[in-house]
């Protein structure tokens, strides 16, 4: 998350001398805890590619991880779990973190929070669209945001949610497969008005992880995909 600026993507220079003594493979934990920063140097140049996870690359992962591969500037970035923790909301909050200190806060894989990603989400109620996630059921109502406006100022969003169920969905991520319910959330500013935000979610069934999904993470970073590798 180079320069305060989250997944800017793993770049050509930081693969290879991750991969120099592998014969080419990325080493998934060098990339966890190493230093991506270089990754903003190269942003110009236009959009990298996903980093593809092998499965050998997963099995020498000992720790959390999970893979963010943001939509605008394309790349990925992989973040480590430092926090886990309950409190008197639905779900439980989870805070992850990349080598330079960005963070990711989710909440039972609902982001709510970001932090030195640039126009960060402050706050965000995920009460509704936990429930449906839980319930695996469709749900309509309110969400709130509060963003940040990039200096010591916040702006607060309020949008309309329709939360359906698109159906049964089996992913496979890495070399593991997952039976999943797939859920969307469309976002209005009001119940009659076009949708402004959608979100997707791949709900395993047996666990209720969401093992993947597609998120928006504020006006100023768009939308992010992301891939829970290792819980």
């Amino acid at each position: 998350m180079g320069m305060r600026v989250m997944a800017l993507g793993v770049i050509v220079a930081l693969l290879a001398g991750c991969s120099s003594d592998r014969g080419g493979q990325t080493d998934l934990p060098k990339l966890i805890f190493g230093t991506l920063k270089q990754g903003v140097q190269t942003r110009q140049a236009g959009p990298q590619p996903k980093v593809v996870v092998t499965p050998k690359m997963l099995a020498e992962t000992k720790i959390a991880a999970l893979q963010i591969n943001p939509e605008m500037t394309g790349g990925s970035d992989f973040l480590r779990r430092v926090a886990s923790r309950r409190d008197s909301m639905p779900g439980r909050v989870e805070i992850w973190k990349s080598s330079d200190n960005a963070q990711v806060f989710l909440r039972n894989g609902v982001v709510i929070g970001t932090r030195g990603v640039g126009g960060d989400i402050i706050a965000a109620d995920a009460a509704l669209t936990i429930s449906a996630i839980q319930a695996r059921a469709a749900r309509s109502g309110l969400r709130e945001y509060t963003l940040s406006d990039g200096d010591v100022t916040t702006t607060k969003m309020q949008v309309y949610c329709d939360i359906e169920v698109v159906g049964n969905s089996i992913i496979t991520i890495v070399d593991q497969v997952f039976n999943t319910t797939h859920l969307r959330e469309e976002c209005a500013p009001g119940s009659d008005a076009a949708a402004v935000m959608t979100n997707d979610y791949w709900v395993q069934e047996s666990t209720g992880l969401v093992r993947k999904s597609r998120q928006w993470v504020g006006p100023r970073s768009g939308y992010f995909e992301l891939i829970l590798l290792k819980n």
